[in-house]
């Protein structure tokens, strides 16, 4: 006489999915689909996050480079930043055309958003710039695009960051730039419209 064994999955004699005899199999089912969402979500995250920049507020991230200084001498990102933002600088300027510079080898370039598209014809000493100081004036200005890739000509360039005199976060500056490059860090600062930074 031949024995017949049910199939777990289907078992024509159960009535209930989680009786005794299923019991294990559907152990095995749950574990399974938690399993694939558990890896759904993590490479849904894993694509959002690889596409957008880190966008940070700069004192924020100076105050911390200052923290992680005190605790590990040779932390060095920070000072570096600081120094070109806050001390004085060999620059150049370009607003509406117009290209000033100031100082040999200058680090600092500081322009606005209409001037950045001519960022790549100008003859400027491009290859000593770490920083590009972009302005925000008025509220109009977050509707514009800013395409990283234009600032490739410069080779030595780290930073940059937006001076806005309206209110911005990171989200509307992330809406502003394409094609961003991982080789930049990029900061922004919110200033009072009365004062002259």
């Amino acid at each position: 006489m031949k024995k017949v064994n049910p199939n777990p999955l289907i078992n024509r004699q159960t009535t209930y999915l989680f009786d005794i005899k299923c019991k294990t199999m559907s152990k095995k089912v749950v574990l399974l689909f938690m399993f694939v969402m558990f890896i759904t979500n993590i490479s849904a995250q894993a694509t959002i996050d690889d596409d957008s920049p880190v966008i940070r507020e700069i004192s924020t991230y100076i105050n911390s480079g200052t923290m992680m200084r005190a605790a590990k001498p040779g932390y060095s990102d920070s000072k570096n930043l600081e120094d070109l933002v806050t001390k004085v600088q060999s620059s150049v300027y370009v607003k509406a055309g117009d290209v000033k510079s100031y100082g040999e080898k200058p680090k600092n370039l500081f322009t606005d958003l209409s001037s950045i598209s001519q960022l790549v014809n100008l003859s400027i000493h491009k290859n000593n710039i770490e920083i590009i100081i972009i302005s925000i004036n008025s509220s109009s200005d977050l509707n514009s695009t800013i395409n990283l890739s234009m600032l490739s000509s410069f080779k030595n360039l780290k930073y940059v960051y937006f001076v806005s005199k309206v209110a911005i976060t990171s989200q509307s500056i992330n809406s502003m730039i394409s094609n961003y490059n991982e080789k930049y860090s990029i900061f922004y600062k919110v200033e009072n419209s009365d004062t002259d930074q």
